[in-house]
């Protein structure tokens, strides 16, 4: 066998265990990576683990989101006196569904991956102290959950989660659960009644006073002009009565006043139109009306509340009404009747 042969046998046996060693490398690699499984991955990210126990026990929460474009932050006060919650500043009772639901969803955050295990990427992910919505969940003697909630995108929501460095992403939250106004943790429930307990209903305002009562089911309804006698409203439509009732027996606020705004400032001191409805067992039920808030709404006050709020103008509508709008539509030969009578004055 020539040299050259014997050289090149000697190559490819060096090739041939090259190869050999590199399949095998390769192989042990990919044996290796199918033992990093999902379960295996997700058993090192750190759990949030909350019981129900943890979640009655929860009596303060507190919600500091910062302010967008230089604007002011918001910082809301949750806090539990006996069974119902309170908000601290302004001092008024909370909407309990909505604090409920938000405590609730404690239960579903899962820590789904890392995304970044050191601190330099907070403010990337917007997790920081000064970016991060911080929300703090505490009972006696300690936390029972606090987070940053940063960027959300379809990895999951960016999250810090107290205590551990690192961004991480979670499944489960609800930005609309944390990220609510003032107006939207507040109960702006003015007050209710069943529209079949009504027994009687009057309105006063510019244009007359107003007086409808029921008896055996049926409604009656009469008028007084400011400058004239009282009697029955002409073309009475009772139908329009059970309108009323049924725009004020679940009287929702839309907004609130702030603490510094006086009767005065929102037109309350003279009112402009004032509603009571009187029901079976005698309470009453009374709004008065002042100045128009934002928009259409209008500022009232209510009996039994000790600050001010602004009612939807569709109700508002129905105590600053005219007599025309507890009346039939007038028969078109009445209207034409009338035309007539009017032209003959004129010659």
């Amino acid at each position: 066998m020539a040299i050259t042969d014997t050289k090149l046998l000697a190559a490819l046996g060096v090739l041939a265990a090259l190869g050999g060693a590199l399949y095998l490398t390769n192989k042990k690699q990919s044996e290796e990576a199918k033992t990093y499984t999902l379960g295996a991955k997700s058993s090192e990210l750190p759990k949030i683990e909350i019981s129900d126990d943890d979640v009655n026990k929860i009596n303060k929460v507190t919600l500091h989101k910062p302010g967008k474009d230089g604007g002011a932050p918001t910082d809301i006060t949750l806090v539990k006196k006996g069974d119902a919650w309170r908000l601290e500043q302004p001092d008024a009772e909370a909407n309990q569904a909505n604090v409920k639901s938000l405590i609730d969803n404690l239960k579903s955050l899962k820590v789904s991956e890392l995304i970044d295990s050191g601190k330099t990427e907070y403010a990337k992910y917007q997790v920081s102290d000064e970016l991060g919505l911080h929300a703090v969940f505490a009972k006696d003697g300690g936390t029972v959950f606090e987070a940053y909630f940063g960027e959300n995108g379809g990895r999951g929501q960016m999250t810090r989660i107290a205590g551990k460095d690192g961004v991480y992403a979670i499944k489960g939250y609800s930005d609309y659960l944390y990220n609510r106004d003032l107006k939207g943790w507040r109960d702006l429930t003015l007050f209710k009644f069943e529209e079949n307990d009504v027994e009687s209903a009057s309105i006063d305002n510019e244009h007359g006073s107003f007086s409808f009562a029921k008896k055996d089911g049926n409604w009656s309804g009469k008028f007084k002009a400011p400058k004239g006698t009282s009697g029955d409203i002409k073309r009475f439509d009772s139908s329009k009565v059970l309108d009323l009732i049924r725009a004020y027996r679940t009287l929702n606020a839309d907004n609130f006043a702030d603490k510094s705004k006086s009767a005065a400032d929102l037109g309350l001191t003279t009112p402009t139109a004032t509603l009571v409805f009187t029901l079976k067992d005698g309470a009453k039920r009374e709004v008065k009306l002042g100045s128009t808030a934002e928009g259409t709404s209008r500022w009232v006050e209510v009996t039994g509340k000790s600050d001010f709020f602004s009612i939807s103008s569709w109700a508002a509508d129905w105590a600053t009404s005219e007599e025309k709008k507890f009346q039939k539509e007038e028969a078109k030969d009445d209207k034409d009747k009338k035309k007539d009578e009017k032209k003959g004055e004129k010659k």
